[in-house]
């Protein structure tokens, strides 16, 4: 590759204008270089720098295969190579386990060598994942909403009769079991109604108002329910804006996540939760004391169904994604031994 190719094209007034072929590579905001027959650098420009982690004044004259030996080998290694003796332009994926990043490549051969074209689309490929499995949830939302109404009607109709026959004195000594009856058909209504929250797609009462102020008037309730079980729940609340939230869905985030927590853990635990700000985000917090998330459950814990509760329905962490969404955030977590933390991150 050379610094003389040239192409053109014409411009608004119908004249030809030439741009430099090596400027232009140079500054494309993807990653390029070139390697010659031997495999040694001839060409990279800024982007590749930047992305590749290496300077030119490294990289020019270099065997790719003596900069990055482990590769030798590997699929990229075949692709380059197949590419330059076929005389076929390749595309594909590779993720870098060191740096966690997905690059597109493109390598397009000629006579002299391989010109690659590459760019990072760790975020473009974290955000398609995520645009799939809110869809899986609103999927599966959907079907919940069309058998909610044929389900419920009937389990009305058994409650009312149940509630009715309980209240019978010749049938006393089956009040516990009337009485366990009701809490299952309430248990069912309650996992219909779950996936009812999963399936909404609209915001009822959105205010501009303080998380602060919505954690603070929810704390009496986790408390009580950690305090019964030797256990506490420690407030960080620092400085942050007001941001447009639904108040009633952001209970329920924060009941699903601290309930999960003091599920974790034992006794003499706590839950810690903590608001700020954070690279332009307002940042919930919510870190735990317990055993850590099981690693095979790592990447699935916010699919619907998938719990390590013994009677947990699996649906309160998904519940829980889609209600951040429809807040204008998003949900990571980290986790190990010695407990998780789970972040929700409030656009502004």
């Amino acid at each position: 590759m050379t610094s003389r190719g040239n192409f053109f094209f014409f411009n608004e007034g119908n004249s030809i204008e030439y741009i430099n072929m090596h400027e232009l590579l140079l500054n494309i905001s993807d990653g390029c270089y070139y390697l010659n027959n031997q495999m040694e650098f001839t060409f990279i420009n800024k982007s590749g720098e930047a992305i590749l982690e290496r300077s030119k004044e490294d990289l020019l004259g270099a065997c790719i295969w003596d900069i990055i030996p482990k590769y030798i080998g590997t699929e990229i290694f075949k692709h380059y190579n197949y590419a330059y003796s076929s005389q076929k332009t390749i595309t594909f994926e590779i993720t870098i386990e060191e740096s966690a990043k997905t690059l597109k490549i493109k390598v397009i051969p000629d006579a002299n060598g391989i010109l690659v074209l590459f760019s990072d689309i760790s975020l473009q490929k974290a955000q398609n994942e995520k645009e799939i499995y809110f869809e899986k949830l609103r999927i599966i939302g959907e079907m919940a909403a069309g058998v909610a109404h044929e389900v419920r009607n009937p389990l009305t109709t058994v409650k009312g009769f149940l509630q009715l026959v309980s209240q019978n004195k010749e049938l006393l000594k089956y009040k516990d079991i009337f009485k366990l009856m009701i809490e299952e058909i309430d248990r069912v209504n309650i996992i219909i109604s779950e996936f009812l929250d999963i399936a909404k797609n609209k915001h009822s009462r959105m205010e501009k108002q303080s998380l602060n102020t919505i954690i603070q008037s929810i704390y009496p309730l986790m408390e009580t329910r950690a305090l019964k079980e030797d256990k506490l729940i420690h407030l960080q609340l620092n400085p942050i804006p007001a941001l447009e939230l639904d108040q009633n869905e952001m209970r329920q985030l924060l009941i699903n996540l601290v309930n999960n927590s003091l599920d974790a853990m034992e006794a003499n635990k706590s839950v810690h939760i903590k608001t700020y700000l954070a690279e332009g985000k307002v940042v919930l917090s919510i870190s735990d004391e317990g055993t850590g998330i099981p690693v095979h459950m790592m990447d699935t814990i916010s699919t619907p169904f998938v719990t390590s509760k013994e009677k947990g329905s699996g649906l309160g962490l998904a519940i829980s994604f889609a209600i951040a969404k429809r807040n204008n955030a998003m949900i990571d977590y980290t986790s190990d031994s010695s407990g998780t933390t789970f972040h929700i991150r409030f656009s502004l």
